[in-house]
């Protein structure tokens, strides 16, 4: 796994981190996990293929959907779940558990806060604890590791809330590069994160030894232990390990400890609410973040906090294919995702129109369900007419992975009864309607052309009313 030295240093810097924030760690927590919002950057999408084709819309569930929010049940509190199941001594491990403990709960109120702003991402820790059914404790690993915090990665150092090294999570197989980091995608983290925990407990027999070996790294601890296959729980104190090794289990076990007897540190835990609670999606193709958070109904800076792995604001040709949006929108994002192109989900951008248009037109133009566009736009009816001046979703044309369309002809403000211009590759009837100036209802009226009408290259497009329509 990671070299001794490697597995030192990260300790270290985790360790000065935390103690010296150890009088108002749960302010730190609430702070970081502010700024985990802002950690990945926020790239405008780039264009995707030209929209010449026209898949048939992918489905990505066959659930009955209801577009509104859904009222769900509040989810079930993450703390008697975990201290069932608890596996470590906790409190009774030492005295220099307990005092550790008070004081991190030396500003209950500030904990509490900081907890409370953790609380969608440990619940679903809690849930992959239970799903693995790994020790209560480990749920609390992420705090000591980061409070929580999605902390970006700076070179080749650690990441995420389980802060794990680029080697560590390409051995493991979570993806590594400049358009997605594993190790700051929430479910996918956690997943390695507990198989690595249960690995060094086979390895070496104890869940505080497996701990330590995901602090210190494994050949540390297989170094501490020499020819010892196993050893006696009162034995792991005497071991040869860097004191900030023992640190590390020491703060797992202190917060495990207020869990256990909030009442003691005078600390009251914050309980979820349904905001709180999270839904995974898994998708057949790439989806644009931006259009995600319009989608679920939420401004795209809290889409990305749930979903920083992502860091180009869209996910990746190559995926991972999956979204974490808030439970109470799943229904919504999965309707009216199975109302658009497959194609049109990965790269959109907001537009500005230039004069009235029907958001039929524009459904029409670019190849979507007119429904769909009203829904992502929040706009009451597909058919209604919307202002020059309006800003709009829209998907991305095209324009820089296809030829720029061209036509030949004068627009249609200077021409004369009759104008026309050549079809060239990429044209659209919305695209030479917006050139020329033409609405789109009048190009359809003088070619004889209906809304699904094909182009083809070298058409001519009359651009203007012939003479006859001219003199009425």
């Amino acid at each position: 796994m990671q070299c001794e030295a490697d597995s030192r240093d990260r300790a270290v810097g985790r360790d000065s981190r935390l103690l010296a924030a150890s009088a108002c760690c749960a302010t730190l927590g609430a702070a970081c996990i502010l700024l985990a919002a802002c950690s990945a950057p926020m790239v405008r999408p780039s264009a995707d293929a030209a929209i010449a084709r026209t898949p048939a819309p992918v489905v990505v569930s066959d659930l009955a959907i209801e577009p509104k929010t859904v009222e769900l049940p509040i989810p079930s509190s993450p703390w008697p779940r975990l201290r069932a199941r608890y596996a470590m001594p906790g409190c009774d491990y030492s005295p220099d558990v307990r005092q550790f403990a008070a004081q991190m709960a030396s500003s209950p109120f500030h904990l509490a806060v900081a907890l409370k702003d953790a609380m969608p991402f440990l619940l679903v820790v809690t849930e992959q604890i239970e799903k693995y059914d790994m020790p209560g404790e480990f749920a609390f690993l992420p705090w000591v590791e980061s409070s929580y915090t999605m902390v970006p990665a700076q070179g080749d150092g650690v990441a995420g809330m389980w802060q794990l090294m680029p080697f560590t999570a390409r051995e493991n197989g979570l993806r590594v590069d400049g358009e997605y980091d594993g190790r700051l995608d929430v479910a996918a983290s956690s997943r390695t994160a507990l198989a690595l925990l249960k690995q060094y407990k086979e390895s070496f027999g104890d869940w505080r030894l497996a701990n330590m070996a995901f602090n210190a790294g494994e050949n540390s601890v297989r170094a501490a232990l020499g020819k010892q296959r196993s050893i006696a729980p009162a034995g792991i104190a005497k071991l040869r390990l860097n004191q900030v090794n023992y640190e590390h289990l020491i703060k797992l076990l202190a917060i495990a400890c207020i869990v256990s007897k909030p009442e003691r540190y005078r600390v009251e835990l914050p309980e979820p609410v349904a905001e709180d609670a999270t839904a995974l999606l898994e998708l057949p193709a790439p989806l644009d973040l931006h259009l995600a958070a319009k989608l679920a109904g939420m401004d795209y800076p809290r889409l990305q906090r749930l979903n920083p792995a992502y860091l180009q604001g869209r996910m990746p040709e190559g995926g991972p294919f999956h979204l974490l949006v808030p439970a109470t929108r799943r229904a919504a994002v999965e309707k009216t995702l199975g109302m658009l192109p497959q194609y049109a989900w990965r790269s959109w951008r907001e537009a500005k129109l230039q004069r009235p248009q029907s958001l039929d037109t524009l459904a029409m133009a670019y190849d979507v369900d007119a429904v769909a566009l009203a829904q992502i736009n929040r706009v009451p009816a597909a058919t209604a007419t919307l202002p020059a001046g309006t800003r709009l979703m829209l998907p991305a044309r095209g324009e820089e992975s296809a030829p720029a369309p061209v036509a030949t002809a004068t627009p249609a403000s200077t021409a004369g009864a009759g104008s026309t211009c050549t079809v060239r590759a990429g044209d659209t009837l919305w695209d030479i309607a917006n050139r020329y100036g033409v609405r789109m209802e009048d190009l359809l009226h003088w070619n004889r052309m209906s809304r699904n009408a094909t182009l083809r290259l070298g058409q001519r497009i009359v651009l203007s009313a012939p003479a006859l329509d001219a003199m009425k």
